[in-house]
């Protein structure tokens, strides 16, 4: 590990901004991935348990992403300006997308009408699957470069950000939030949606392996820099360790009916995901297709030193409260749900 990334500000807000990844990764990832599932069962009933299965936790989940997004406002200000600027419209269409999940929630049963939950549903549907994508998309961007210039000043349109090695990043993303999501349901549903959720853990497992390797084939022609690290630093193999940990704990628990535990597998698999990804890009945060001396670094962009040792108190201070209150929640909804209550 680059003793940098522990003994200077800049460094330690490199390693809080992964562990806000993380946090939303493991916690609205599982959301997004039950949602994922709605489209694949017809009744109405299995439908309801999909929601009511994530109804008390996904707004609390949210706090990571509003909590991340505060983050790097404050510590890399202008990798913020950049990125907004930069990824405008696809950041609109996520913010839609979760809107309308929002409203699914509120809306799905204020009218008995199957036309009107069936529309609901899809809003629902689209409203944990694109964000689940353009996450990716936007990370993948971030990290394998796109044509920004010494003022940070993006170059490019909405579609030059749809080129095949950030989306497949997009759809291991997608996967990857599909096999949390069902590791989850398995713990929380019985019936006909526990055996679906078994049935899509399975086809998210090899979905996520494939999609991986090809990924990975794709970024060793195109993008060959995002491995230098790994031979830099040979201690940031373990996060690629903690991916194949977890996918043997998952397929393991998954195969062997131990279903209460798949999710411990779903959980290294994401954590060794996101700092895989993470460790490949370091220093840089924002990557310049037009020369490699624009590129957004942890050294160039932080905040001044003062405000960067201010929100480090702050945030010592708060995380611990967020992350208990997180556990608490949890532990107060544990237990199987059924279509019975919920968000009505």
């Amino acid at each position: 590990m680059p003793v940098e990334m522990f003994t200077t500000l800049e460094g330690i807000w490199f390693l809080l901004a992964g562990v806000f990844l993380v946090g939303y990764a493991l916690t609205d990832g599982f959301d997004l991935g039950t949602g994922i599932l709605t489209i694949f069962t017809k009744k109405d009933e299995n439908r309801q348990i999909l929601y009511n299965a994530v109804a008390p936790v996904w707004d609390g989940n949210e706090v990571w992403l509003i909590a991340g997004g505060g983050m790097l406002f404050a510590a890399f200000p202008v990798v913020y300006a950049a990125s907004f600027s930069g990824f405008y419209l696809a950041i609109l269409i996520v913010l839609w997308a979760l809107i309308g999940r929002a409203i699914a929630f509120e809306y799905r049963n204020k009218k008995d009408s199957p036309t009107w939950k069936n529309t609901w549903d899809w809003i629902y549907w689209i409203g944990n699957f694109v964000p689940a994508l353009l996450f990716g998309v936007a990370v993948g961007n971030a990290v394998i470069g796109v044509p920004i210039d010494q003022q940070g000043v993006y170059h490019g349109s909405f579609f030059t950000l749809l080129r095949p090695a950030p989306l497949l990043m997009g759809v291991v993303g997608v996967f990857m939030f599909l096999m949390h999501g069902m590791a989850y349901l398995l713990r929380k549903t019985e019936g006909e949606v526990f055996n679906l959720a078994r049935k899509f853990a399975y086809i998210s497992f090899f979905g996520f392996i494939g999609s991986l390797i090809i990924t990975d084939f794709l970024l060793v022609i195109t993008a060959p820099y995002l491995y230098s690290n790994y031979f830099r630093y040979p201690l940031f193999w373990i996060a690629p360790a903690l991916i194949v940990i977890g996918l043997i704990l998952y397929l393991k628990y998954l195969s062997g009916g131990q279903y209460n535990k798949v999710i411990y597998g779903s959980t290294l698999t994401t954590i060794g995901t996101v700092l895989t990804i993470a460790f490949a890009s370091y220093p840089v945060l924002m990557r310049s297709t037009i020369k490699p001396e624009f590129n957004l670094t942890i050294w160039n962009s932080a905040s001044s030193h003062i405000t960067l040792t201010v929100m480090l108190i702050s945030t010592l201070i708060f995380m611990p409260i967020v992350i208990f209150y997180t556990v608490y929640v949890y532990r107060v909804f544990k237990g199987k749900v059924s279509a019975e209550g919920g968000y009505h």
